[in-house]
């Protein structure tokens, strides 16, 4: 209410009291004019309560004073009956005018609540015309307020709800709770839990209803998407080729970090305490698993899986694995991956790979979802095919030793020519007369000296014939170079090839297999030296480049300066069965490329700006940490 509002109708309630008071001062009729002023009462009402009292207490005053100028000292009966009367009636008036403010004040902050409320709040009559529209039902329906009022609630919204079931609970019970659905303005389709309340007037007849009702369209819409994911999720969870299970891995993660003493890695120390693995694996139960994971297991039955664990599963050599996921879960990391070989429950032992990844659902490592392919056949047929490319390698090397037959008769027979011819010569010197001791220890030194060259051909190519399975050591490039030129000398001599090598002062030591090394660069050598042997008009050399890299490589260039690569071949050249000359089988160059890749090195082709290519590989370095710790190659 405005302050111009209030200051009018606080001057028209003193110029009625004022009024009331002379007509009581000058009427004949003395104190019944005095009722007058429950009127000056009832237009100040709506004021406030200061008002109401102000008013009360001053018309009080004002008939007190006139009864005492018209009646006093000596007043008549019916004139202080008509006094009493006054007073009593504007007493009256006074306490119920504070009364009526104090349940509008009440009414009014109940009705402010409701306007607070997000909920939609409506009150009906008995024949469903809205009467009360709050700010949550024009926020929800999209009406205003004015736009509700006096119209037909089913009308307006288009309910449609249990009509029998809302009847009959509001008739017995006097409410009713349940769902609503009802048409926004916009024509969306709106879901609601809605609550009625049954008005009654105060003999207790039926007046209408007060409802409350609060949206649950987004809630239903969300519960639905929910329950379509997981459905999805089932589906996939079921109809997965890949074993898949969920487990409980909480007290698994728990024990695993309690055995851990203080300030130790997770994982070291779980490696070095395989039983705490065992013991933290075997607190993992299993909640679910597909069909797969039953086949993996050839466990018969998805309940012979559910809630047990697979602790007795896992085989010794797996621990390892088994330590380094549980340590890298508990760590923080949300997944993890490792190769585990376990048995399963019809004796078949298995090579496979775990994935291991936590569902954010509950307490941590409550739901893990576990994923296993079983990488068994793989395994074999690795195993079968490092098999094989050994075999072929092998073969490669008997071959190669075929080529340089005639190299490794020249090579052994020229230190045997030399041992007869010193025996010989040391003989004539015991026959004669005077035995020359002198001359025939030269002999024999000779002779021994010749018998040791042929030895070293020997080994060298009984190194190259030998069939072992491969591994790594440290490897000294450049004698291994040494080895490999001296094998093909005698090929390079017959085609006028010489051979020059380049070595980098300090060359770190390579790791790799020595036969399978030993085998490639016979290969680029011999590869090196056929090319250039039809080559007229210029120089036939043949450069080894052996240098450190700075990606912890050493690398291995072999030069020629024949004819080069076809255009277009480059690419090829690697591949099985290719070949630029007539006569090769085009295997050797993919074999060297074979042993060169699994032992982590590469290898390149290229044509030279001038005559002739350039065949290079790369080893890696061994660090000082790993000098004394050879490895299988994989």
């Amino acid at each position: 209410m405005s302050l111009t509002r209030k200051g009018l109708s606080t001057i028209g309630a003193l110029i009625v009291a004022l009024s009331i008071f002379a007509l009581d001062l000058l009427s004949a009729r003395h104190g019944a004019v005095a009722v007058l002023y429950v009127a000056v009462i009832l237009l100040v009402a709506p004021l406030g309560r200061k008002y109401v009292m102000t008013a009360g207490i001053s018309t009080t005053a004002l008939t007190v004073i006139a009864f005492a100028v018209g009646h006093l000292p000596d007043p008549a009966k019916d004139a202080s009956t008509r006094f009493a009367v006054s007073l009593i009636a504007i007493g009256v008036t006074t306490l119920l005018s504070l009364r009526d403010r104090s349940l509008r004040t009440t009414l009014s902050e109940q009705a402010r609540v409701l306007e607070l409320s997000h909920d939609t709040v409506i009150i009906r009559d008995t024949s469903d015309v809205i009467l009360h529209w709050n700010d949550g039902a024009e926020r929800l329906y999209g009406w205003s307020r004015w736009e509700a009022l006096g119209r037909s609630c089913n009308t307006l919204l288009e309910c449609s709800f249990p009509r029998t079931e809302v009847e009959s609970a509001l008739a017995a019970e006097g409410h009713w709770a349940g769902e609503v659905t009802r048409t926004r303005r916009d024509g969306t389709r709106l879901v609601l839990a809605s609550r009625w309340l049954l008005r009654r007037d105060p003999e207790g007849r039926a007046v209408g209803v007060i409802e409350s009702s609060s949206d649950l369209t987004e809630h239903r819409r969300a519960d639905a998407g929910r329950q379509a994911s997981e459905q999805r999720f089932r589906t996939m969870f079921d109809a997965s080729g890949f074993a898949t299970w969920e487990a409980d891995w909480s007290e698994t993660i728990r024990s695993a970090i309690a055995s851990t003493p203080a300030g130790a890695p997770v994982e070291e120390w779980l490696v070095a305490h395989p039983e705490m693995v065992r013991a933290a694996i075997g607190k993992a139960v299993i909640r679910n698993a597909n069909q797969a994971a039953v086949d993996l297991f050839q466990a018969g039955s998805k309940e012979a899986l559910v809630g047990a664990n697979l602790c007795g599963r896992y085989l010794p050599e797996g621990m390892p694995a088994l330590a380094h996921i549980i340590a890298t879960i508990a760590g923080g990391a949300n997944s993890a991956e490792s190769e585990i070989r376990l048995r399963t429950l019809g004796g078949r032992d298995a090579d496979v790979v775990f994935r291991v990844t936590l569902l954010q659902e509950g307490e941590r490592c409550s739901h893990v979802l576990v994923m296993a392919f079983d990488v068994t056949e793989r395994n074999e047929a690795r195993a079968r095919l490092e098999q094989t490319s050994a075999e072929l390698a092998h073969a490669a090397r008997v071959s190669i030793l075929g080529q340089l037959a005639a190299s490794i008769a020249h090579e052994v027979n020229q230190p045997l020519a030399a041992i007869i011819n010193y025996g010989k010569s040391g003989t004539r010197w015991l026959t004669r007369p005077e035995p020359d001791l002198a001359e025939v220890a030269g002999c024999l030194e000779k002779i021994v000296a010749s018998g040791s060259r042929a030895a070293d051909v020997i080994g060298r190519v009984r190194g190259l014939a030998r069939k072992a399975a491969p591994h790594s050591e440290s490897l000294h490039l450049c004698e291994l170079i040494d080895d490999a030129v001296a094998l093909v000398q005698h090929e390079a001599r017959a085609t006028n090839v010489s051979i020059r090598r380049v070595f980098d002062d300090d060359l770190p030591l390579a790791v790799g297999d020595r036969v399978q090394v030993q085998q490639v660069l016979v290969n680029l050598l011999m590869n090196g030296v056929q090319a250039m042997s039809e080559v007229t008009g210029r120089r036939r050399e043949l450069s080894i480049t052996v240098k450190a890299d700075p990606d912890d490589q050493v690398s291995v260039a072999v030069q020629d300066r024949g004819s080069g690569f076809p255009d277009g071949d480059t690419a090829r050249i690697f591949e099985p069965f290719f070949s630029t000359k007539e006569e090769g089988m085009g295997m050797g160059l993919s074999i060297c490329r074979s042993i060169i890749e699994s032992q982590g090195g590469r290898i390149s082709a290229s044509n030279n700006a001038g005559p002739g290519v350039t065949v290079a590989f790369t080893l890696p370095v061994q660090h000082r940490d790993a000098a004394a710790k050879p490895e299988l190659i994989p």
